[in-house]
């Protein structure tokens, strides 16, 4: 389903140039990510597989990088590898899969934090500065599981069009509270 219009109502000068997701989140997927994020439950896998192959059925894209946001150092401590990373490669393509964000040691949970707290995510996320050039003039496809507020798409968006990014369209496996 596509969302553009959606998140750009929400968040003024929204970064991504599309945003496209496989369904509504419903307490089955919730289930699904929560295994697969903290239970390391790869079964759930080919709903996945099958959710991000239907998607880009629907909306194909060829992008140049495939991007993903990076975890916490607590998260990577608690939860283990990268659970959109691996996401990433279920699109089973040969377009480089790379993460060139940096995100604060420690920070919070975006789950826990109200729409409001969201919006004012300015320095959590920042770009490997080491990146810039390899993105510049480049289209980019983030994969990630959620997408609720949008503000944590938005905000890496802005980083990689800042880096010159030709084109930032976001696939993700759910959508909360977004009205059909």
């Amino acid at each position: 389903m596509l969302k553009s219009e959606h998140y750009r109502r929400s968040i003024p000068w929204f970064s991504l140039d599309k945003v496209v997701i496989g369904e509504f989140y419903s307490s089955e997927i919730q289930r699904e990510i929560h295994r697969f994020k903290f239970v390391h439950n790869y079964v759930d896998r080919v709903h996945f597989q099958e959710i991000l192959s239907r998607i880009s059925a629907e909306y194909p894209y060829t992008p140049d990088y495939i991007v993903y946001p990076p975890v916490s150092l607590r998260d990577r401590i608690f939860r283990g590898p990268n659970h959109a990373r691996i996401l990433a490669t279920y699109l089973k393509s040969q377009i480089p899969i790379i993460c060139p964000f940096q995100k604060k040691l420690f920070s919070s949970h975006q789950a826990r934090r109200t729409k409001s707290e969201r919006s004012q995510i300015r320095d959590e996320y920042s770009l490997n500065p080491k990146m810039r050039e390899i993105l510049k003039g480049k289209k980019i496809l983030l994969i990630d599981d959620l997408i609720t507020t949008g503000w944590t798409a938005h905000t890496l968006g802005r980083l990689l069009k800042k880096a010159g990014a030709a084109e930032v369209v976001g696939y993700f496996l759910a959508s909360e509270k977004v009205e059909k």
